[in-house]
């Protein structure tokens, strides 16, 4: 299934493909230190087999590539921007739900990784903020709250130079 390589498959697709049972086992065997958070990815993946899909015309395309080796490697998931010469990357943690299931899924990843692990890598990405919606708004309102006091000057900020010359002098006679 979703193996055509001309073939545009939507994220809503493959999990409504899936089955929970499967996306668990996945799931707990890319992360298993996430065993107690179960139920949130449950009711996450409940929520979207439910959820309209939205559709946005801005060419991302859903990505999942693991980084580095060994004990460090860790897998990225991310938009990608098709449209362009460069391929520019996009994080998508703070993406609605309804967005991610109108995303495509890029065709290397259909045919490299199992639709389980597929939902499972999202899953995880799509819950870095939170189990819930609201959860992940209020994260990002905040994020933007801080922004915005920072542009108008409401925070004190240190330039990267003193904070560089500082721990300069702070390192002095520790062996460096």
């Amino acid at each position: 299934m979703f193996k055509n390589k001309t073939e545009k498959v939507l994220f809503k697709d493959i999990v409504r493909a899936c089955i929970f049972r499967n996306v668990k086992e996945s799931l707990l065997r890319l992360y298993p230190d996430q065993k107690k958070a179960i139920d949130g990815y449950k009711h996450v993946f409940q929520t979207l087999r439910l959820m309209r899909p939205r559709y946005i015309k801005e060419g991302l395309v859903i990505d999942i590539r693991r980084v580095g080796r060994g004990k460090n490697a860790y897998f990225d998931v991310s938009g990608i921007c098709l449209e362009t010469d460069i391929h520019p990357s996009y994080a998508l943690e703070y993406t609605p739900w309804s967005e991610w299931l109108g995303y495509e899924v890029a065709q290397n990843v259909l045919q490299k990784m199992p639709k389980e692990e597929i939902v499972a890598h999202c899953l995880w990405e799509m819950t870095f903020m939170g189990f819930t919606q609201n959860k992940i708004r209020r994260k990002l309102n905040s994020l933007k709250k801080r922004v915005k006091d920072v542009k108008d000057g409401k925070v004190k900020t240190i330039p990267f130079e003193e904070v560089m010359l500082y721990l300069k002098e702070k390192t002095k006679g520790h062996g460096r």
